[in-house]
Parts: C-alpha cells; structure tokens; sequence
C-alpha cells in the first residue's frame, strides 16, 4: 500500500520579518513572526533580485507585510512566493539608533517564539512596538518605547521580573536608597535582603517608582539618562539569561546613543 503523501498548501498570512540570510547567489532564508503559525522559516528565491516579487524592502527586518507561503507539512522550511505592502503596517525610519533598538526587539521575538506555535499576541504587540518606534520623535523617546516594549514582552512571554516586591521577604517596592535588582534573580532586593553582600545593581529610587505597577491611566515618573541606561541593562541581561545567549542588537544601539 503506499504512503500517504500530504500536498503542501499555500497560505496567505501577515507576518513581521525578524531576521533573513544570504543563500547561494540570489535566494534568502527568512524568518517570520505571524499570528497562525509562530516562527515562520522560508526560502525566498531570488529575493535579494526580485523587485516585482519582493520589492520596497518587503523583506528587510522589521517589515510587516502580507506574504504568500508554500508549506511542505514534512519540511522544516516553507517557501515564501512573494509579499504585498500593507499600507497600515508601520515603517521604520533609517536613522541608526531606531534601526538598532528595532532588530533589538526582533532579536528578542526571534529568541523566545516558536514554530507552529501562534503568536497572536505577541504579533500584535511587536507590530504596535514597531508602530511606536517608527512614530518616535526622537532617540530617548525611541529608547523609552523599547523599555516599554522590553517590560511588556518578557512578561507576555512568562519572563518579566518581579517589580512588585522584594523576591526573599515579600516588601513592597519603597522610594528609598539601596534597593538592587539582578537579572538571573529576576527580581529586586529590598535593602534588608541586599544584606553585607550586595546582590545585583542598585537601582534609583526614581527608577523604582517608574518600573512598579501603574494603575491604568497614571502617568509615569521621568527617568534620567544614567537611569534609563540602567534600566535597558537590566532587560537586556534578563532577556540574555532566559535565553542562555548573548543578543547584540542593544550593545550595538548602545554604541549609537548620544550620537545621532
């Protein structure tokens, strides 16, 4: 009796592209964020030539787009036949910085989603993160968005800190000198828990009161410099230690800061 083959089937999906690579002299291997599947890992051929097919940058990360794909329910790797512009889907400006703090975002997504695993949220607040970057009026406001974004994303993805309260005794978060804060913790340290032998970064009671839980509607505190880059840090490292490697996006915006 032969074996059942399934025939591949052909979708039509909204999807974020987060990374893609050359591959012989004119295809790519792309990676996709959509809603249905998760991970998407498609060959686009002659994407770095087609321009009817994949023209406008439909296939630079950080694009949002309609794409038709070819799914093989055997193969690992689906086909990506050609992408449609939504004219919705937010675009990045081609200053540095915004560039760095968007792959920073993508790196991340990269890390922690899944194939065949839908992503619904996570979609959506990547699009809205994108949309907010590319709305940004300026590198701190662009940098604040990416904290934002940061928080609300390891959180979805069942990593946030706790910012409510001390991780040993339970006290509540206190505008006061001496609390610190430590990736691989995931979490703060009340000044009593910090004990003789300090555990992680102090942490300002300023950004303290800017990272503890907001009722909806209230304002949050400004951040200084020194504050914001202690708080880009911090995710980074938490982001760097779930995942068990090194990202390079946010150490490469951090290079950029100050000088756009």
């Amino acid at each position: 009796m032969a074996k059942e083959t399934r025939a591949p089937r052909s979708k039509r999906l909204a999807a974020v592209v987060l990374s893609r690579t050359n591959y012989g002299e004119a295809d790519l291997i792309v990676t996709f964020l959509t809603r249905e599947l998760g991970l998407v890992s498609a060959l686009a051929r002659y994407g770095r030539r087609s321009l009817r097919r994949f023209g406008g940058g439909l296939l630079s990360p950080g694009a949002s787009a309609w794409y038709d794909f070819t799914i093989k329910p055997a193969s690992s790797l689906a086909f990506v036949e050609k992408g449609e512009e939504d004219p919705k889907a937010p675009r990045l400006a081609p200053d540095p910085v915004v560039q760095s703090l968007a792959a920073f975002s993508l790196e991340m997504v990269r890390g922690f989603e899944a194939p065949g695993n839908p992503a619904a949220e996570a979609f959506n607040l990547l699009v809205r993160h994108l949309g907010r970057l590319a709305r940004a009026a300026d590198e701190r406001m662009a940098r604040l968005v990416s904290l934002d974004f940061s928080l609300k994303y390891l959180e979805l993805a069942g990593f946030g800190p706790r910012l409510s309260g001390c991780i040993l005794c339970g006290a509540a978060p206190e505008a006061e000198p001496g609390w610190r804060w430590e990736p691989a913790a995931g979490g703060l340290y009340c000044p009593a828990c910090a004990g003789g032998a300090p555990r992680g970064r102090l942490v300002s009671p300023a950004l303290l009161a800017r990272l503890s839980p907001r009722a909806p509607g209230e304002e949050y505190p400004p951040l200084d410099d020194r504050d914001l880059a202690e708080a880009e840090l911090f995710f980074e490292k938490l982001a760097e230690h779930h995942l068990g490697r090194t990202l390079k996006a946010m150490k490469v915006a951090r290079r950029l800061f100050g000088n756009s």
